[in-house]
């Protein structure tokens, strides 16, 4: 056997002699009471795995005098942490992510930083429309960033289920702020609004001002503005009839939109309908997406092609021009904005047959 198979033989054998003594009275010469259970350990073992520890039980703390020791923590998590300091594991899937939140309170608490490593990379792989508020929340709390990016991208691809749903309701202040703030959280502002309202019913001891200032009251319709919003008495009148202004004129507008980096948007499967004429092919998004590039395929015949994107099919902005032959495909780049419709319009003296509803133009976020 060579020396590092011996080497290996040995760690396991020191994890299943330390796993012995997890939660035995034997050598045992401390005892940690929490809640109503009497959970016996071993100061030396502690000591050496944590620095929390080696200060309360061989420090200037009274506790280190005592023999049993009070502790205000939640027993479950509390001995998640005790089989970590044993064992060197800790089974999260067995604990539920549910209390997998007291764990990582602890594990702060106790300045265990691999152990919040790990609960990071867990939770990022149980992220679920039940629980990403809550989730968020404590990677917010804890300094997670990957944690707090994994969540706000699945709100992102989920905004509408989880507006539906009273997940959203257990959001704090901050994190909900920042969630409004976000050009691409996609969602009917009208249902932002009515999750805000609800919220505020939740909580009504929370000052709720900066959330409602969040909300993008010209992305509503007019009937929306006038029979949802007037009625809730939130928003002053003039500020109704200021967004039924900007409603009007359509323009400038701040819009939210998906991003989808690297998908084609313009596909069957994001486009809700493709018009094609001899003039023209319009496309409609299934919903608004942010994107800063468009291609045309190659069955589209020689000649010049103007490239144009709208919001509402009536104010279109030219984002470029291509002249394309048998051989070249190009693509135009242009600033990311926000996009409801595409319009491939064929220049003067081009003309071609009506084209096949997909494979006929790429637009995406690159």
């Amino acid at each position: 056997m060579s020396t590092q198979d011996n080497n290996a033989d040995g760690i396991h054998s020191i994890a299943m002699d330390m796993g012995r003594l997890f939660m035995q009275e034997l050598y045992s010469d401390v005892v940690f009471l929490v809640e109503d259970q009497r959970l016996p350990a071993h100061r030396v073992v502690l000591a050496a795995r944590c620095e929390y520890f080696r200060a309360l039980l061989f420090g200037d703390m009274a506790e280190s005098k005592k023999h049993e020791i009070q502790l205000e923590v939640p027993l479950e998590a509390f001995k998640s942490i005790l089989e970590y300091l044993y064992m060197d594991k800790l089974p999260l899937a067995k604990i539920g992510v549910d209390k997998t939140y007291d764990v990582l309170n602890l594990a702060h608490l106790y300045g265990l930083e691999y152990l919040q490593t790990a609960v990071d990379k867990y939770l990022q792989q149980e992220v679920a429309v039940s629980n990403v508020c809550v989730i968020l929340n404590a990677a917010r709390l804890y300094d997670m960033p990957e944690l707090v990016k994994k969540c706000y991208n699945f709100m992102e691809e989920n905004q509408l289920a989880l507006l539906q749903s009273d997940s959203i309701q257990t959001l704090s202040k901050e994190a909900f702020e920042d969630l409004l703030r976000q050009d691409n959280f996609f969602a009917p502002e009208v249902e932002l609004f009515r999750s805000i309202c609800k919220w505020r019913e939740n909580k009504p001891s929370e000052d709720s001002q900066t959330l409602l200032s969040l909300v993008r009251l010209p992305l509503m319709s007019i009937h929306e503005l006038l029979h949802v919003v007037r009625p809730s008495g939130i928003f002053e009148l003039d500020d109704i009839v200021d967004a039924i202004d900007k409603v009007n004129i359509g323009k400038n507008l701040p819009h939210r939109a998906t991003i989808l980096p690297r998908v084609n948007v313009a596909s069957k499967n994001c486009a809700s309908y493709i018009r094609a004429e001899r003039s023209e092919i319009v496309i409609k998004l299934k919903q608004c997406f942010k994107i800063n590039c468009i291609q045309v395929s190659s069955n589209f015949s020689s000649g010049e092609y103007e490239l144009q994107v709208s919001l509402d099919e009536t104010h279109w902005d030219s984002v470029g021009r291509i002249r394309k032959d048998h051989y070249n495909l190009i693509m135009v780049r242009f600033m990311a904005r926000p996009v409801n419709f595409i319009r491939v319009a064929v220049l003067p003296s081009v003309y071609f047959n009506p084209l096949p509803p997909s494979g006929t133009v790429l637009a995406m976020y690159e």
